[in-house]
């Protein structure tokens, strides 16, 4: 027999329902353009690990990125039928890069129903809102399905939210950068996890850059994709500069 923890139940997570509940749904059909089935899954969305409960936001986050990553790759595939792999992978990874999910967390006002127990000079350095917009199209995914999720990606987020013609002419996802110049060369990429240190209520990773197995810039930042988007660009100005120094 299946055994589940206290506050688990076969369909998910099962919390008490409060006064509140109403108004969240309320908020979330504005938002969603549905009515929300499980509204369990969508405060677990807003539930952020700092808060140290039970259940946090982490593996629908894990989830809402996968579901989020292949609509975006889908959506981009179809409107550049005639663009390259590198094309693709650089404008993906503009969309999906940590600071504008951050900002559409903002935009979209999900910070104003995230649960978190970081002072606010923690926030400004943690990636907690765009982590919430992705266990947000988690809790989509697993409440609606595939097909919901996805139209809502692209319909009110896509359509209304991201300036795609912007994006194309912006040139500051250092990740997608050096991607790229390691396909040319044919060399191989990797972005190794040094260290996870907790920090209070918080945790502080740090990344270094492996090209071939030769190892490149390390750095360290409360969120891990801030940690690797800033060791790829140290690393992209030292090849430039070993580049330009005929080295």
């Amino acid at each position: 027999m299946l055994k589940f923890l206290p506050g688990f139940s076969p369909k998910g997570w099962i919390p008490k329902k409060n006064k509140t509940d109403a108004q969240l749904k309320k908020s979330l059909k504005i938002l969603l353009g549905f009515s929300p089935g499980n509204i369990s899954l969508y405060k677990q969305a807003f539930l952020h690990s700092s808060k140290r409960e039970t259940v946090n936001n982490e593996r629908l986050e894990f989830l809402g990125d996968a579901v989020l990553s292949t609509v975006i790759a889908e959506h981009l595939f179809k409107l550049f039928p005639y663009k390259d792999e590198g094309f693709l992978t650089q404008l993906r990874s503009k969309i999906v890069n940590g600071q504008n999910l951050h900002n559409l967390a903002i935009k979209l006002g999900l910070d104003k129903h995230l649960r978190l127990g970081l002072k606010d000079s923690e926030k400004s350095k943690s990636s907690v809102y765009g982590d919430a917009f992705e266990a947000l199209i988690g809790a989509v995914y697993l409440d609606k399905g595939f097909i919901i999720a996805k139209n809502f990606i692209i319909k009110r987020i896509i359509k209304l939210h991201v300036d795609i013609d912007e994006l194309m002419n912006t040139d500051n996802d250092f990740k997608s950068q050096l991607q790229i110049y390691c396909q040319k060369n044919k060399l191989n990429l990797e972005y190794r996890l040094l260290k996870e240190e907790q920090k209070g209520k918080t945790k502080i990773f740090t990344v270094q850059v492996f090209i071939d197995d030769k190892p490149y810039v390390a750095f360290e930042n409360y969120s891990k994709r801030v940690a690797e988007q800033k060791a790829a660009q140290l690393t992209l100005e030292e090849i430039n500069a070993n580049d330009g120094s005929g080295s």
